[in-house]
């Protein structure tokens, strides 16, 4: 992105009186009038739990066959709305960027704000990005290819989230100290190389994970997605071992972590409306929640997240009246949707595929509408074998693709109270980096009018963290008038996470020096 003088941008901004408020403010630090620097609030670590897909009735469905879930032990429980700028049903990129940036941005665009299916646009800072600013420790984590949308929109910033190649090279970049998922075939010899000049330790197996002892850690544990729970060997570690191997080695820092989670494959099991394995994968999320649950418990300084991107499949928790879901046959199951089709395709009978491994004995007329979609193509019978199965195990779907409503939002550590109710995925990001900064210290998080925000940012008095914490959660996205050109600190049109930063005083290198918890800013009076 193209960075300008602050002093540039409040004189191109065209508010009267910056440029001498700026000289008055340098001679108050010369008067000794600000000593302290900016220091961060009483949330040292931030969790951020993801279940792609994972609608309310996935986590109803999944209670049925598995009894209490922690995802429902949260006493602090609100709703998030997911539409984009594309509108009302999101993709995952859009999403995810939302959560990532605070910013609203079309479907398919990672972490950049601009004209939908362009390739350019404003890189948006993201709180990935913000931690490692702050000298703290980051990781992510998920089923999913590592370069798919979700992690992608915290440490890279493309037009079009297909862009993995150029995905993987910002990844590299981006300092974060642990990834771990699949998508290993995404990643070129000489990026792997890359990687490991740049202090990553490369892992391709459980065991690996297991031994692992680098201070970066790269894992990359299958050459696509991760395999579904149901599917997977021991070679493969789950979602629940990378999670707590990232933890233990992202909370070796002293400045504390930011570490994103991804219950990626819940989404893709409901594309396909595969009960067994949304139900299963819904499961091995709520594993991780579980383990974030108890860690915030013993570390009283850690927040935890737990949100929905948006809901997939339109699934319904049963399919008529009583107790029409057969919760002993879909906790049982032996293998997902994807390979009994992998099956019949290379020549196992129908009916003795869906027998072996879902437990459900078709009839002659179940057999012969899979087989005729076998024929028909690979992706006919997979989408048949949902169809059928939902229907005899006692579900309903309405869709393959993404749905539109408000989801699950769920918190729990400082500030848990903020989620409350109803917000949107703009505001849960807005909220967590407030609280990643300034903790919920009361004299920084007053929020100013717009007469002073504008006296301050034009530099005729001192700039605050109130100051700081009002544009966070009040201005940041586009900029629409000269109060908010004269926030967008590099002139890039968009006040984002990075133009907070600047009028705390956070140097975009921050973090290669080390920054305690206490970092510089822009002098001011008082906190």
């Amino acid at each position: 992105m193209r960075r300008r003088n602050f002093l540039g941008l409040l004189g191109a901004a065209g508010i009267a009186g910056g440029l001498a408020g700026l000289n008055e403010l340098r001679q108050s630090e010369a008067n000794g009038w600000a000593d302290s620097p900016f220091e961060r609030g009483d949330v040292k670590n931030v969790i951020v739990l993801v279940g792609d897909g994972m609608g309310f009735d996935h986590i109803e469905v999944t209670e049925e066959v598995h009894g209490r879930l922690a995802l429902q032990e949260f006493a602090h429980t609100g709703y998030t709305q997911t539409d984009s700028r594309s509108g009302e049903v999101t993709d995952s990129a859009a999403a995810g960027t939302a959560l990532a940036t605070g910013i609203m941005v079309y479907n398919g665009q990672v972490s950049v704000f601009g004209e939908e299916g362009t390739d350019d646009g404003v890189e948006l800072t993201t709180q990935l990005e913000v931690a490692e600013r702050l000298g703290m420790e980051t990781g992510l984590v998920s089923t999913t290819r590592v370069t798919y949308a979700t992690p992608a929109v915290y440490a890279s910033h493309v037009g079009d989230r297909d862009e993995e190649s150029e995905i993987v090279s910002q990844m590299i970049a981006s300092g974060a100290e642990v990834m771990m998922g699949g998508g290993r075939s995404e990643w070129s010899d000489d990026q792997l190389t890359t990687a490991e000049e740049n202090g990553y330790e490369l892992l391709y197996e459980a065991s690996d994970l297991e031994d692992a002892s680098g201070d970066r850690l790269l894992g990359l544990f299958a050459d696509s997605h991760i395999a579904y729970t149901l599917d997977r060997d021991d070679s493969t570690p789950g979602l629940l071992d990378m999670t707590e191997t990232a933890v233990d080695r992202l909370e070796d820092g002293d400045e504390g972590f930011f570490l994103m989670v991804e219950g990626g494959r819940i989404d893709h099991a409901a594309h396909v409306n595969d009960i067994a394995t949304t139900v299963a994968e819904t499961k091995e999320f709520d594993d991780v929640v579980a383990f974030a649950r108890e860690y915030a418990a013993e570390h009283e300084d850690t927040l935890v997240i737990v949100a929905s991107d948006h809901e997939t499949g339109g699934l319904a928790t049963g399919d008529s009246h009583g107790s029409p879901i057969e919760t002993g046959k879909i906790a049982n199951a032996e293998a997902s949707n994807l390979r009994i089709a992998v099956e019949i395709e290379e020549g196992a009978d129908v009916a003795d595929a869906v027998a072996e491994y879902a437990h459900v004995e078709l009839d002659d007329e179940e057999i012969s509408h899979l087989e005729s979609q076998a024929d028909e193509s690979f992706d006919r019978l997979l989408v048949a074998l949902g169809e059928v199965l939902s229907d005899r195990l006692g579900v309903d779907w309405t869709t393959q693709e993404h749905t539109g409503p408000a989801q699950v939002l769920m918190a729990t550590g400082p500030g848990e109270e903020r989620f409350l109710g109803w917000h949107h995925h703009v505001d849960v990001s807005r909220e967590t980096t407030a609280l990643l900064l300034f903790g919920e210290r009361e004299r920084a998080t007053k929020v100013v009018n717009d007469d002073e925000l504008r006296r301050r940012v034009t530099g005729d008095a001192p700039v605050r963290d109130r100051d700081a914490y009002t544009v966070l959660t009040n201005y940041v996205g586009p900029v629409e008038d000269d109060l908010t050109a004269a926030l967008d600190t590099n002139g890039d049109g968009v006040v984002d996470y990075g133009d907070v930063l600047t009028l705390l005083g956070v140097d975009e290198d921050a973090e290669s020096a080390e920054i305690p918890l206490a970092v510089g800013r822009i002098s001011r009076r008082e906190p």
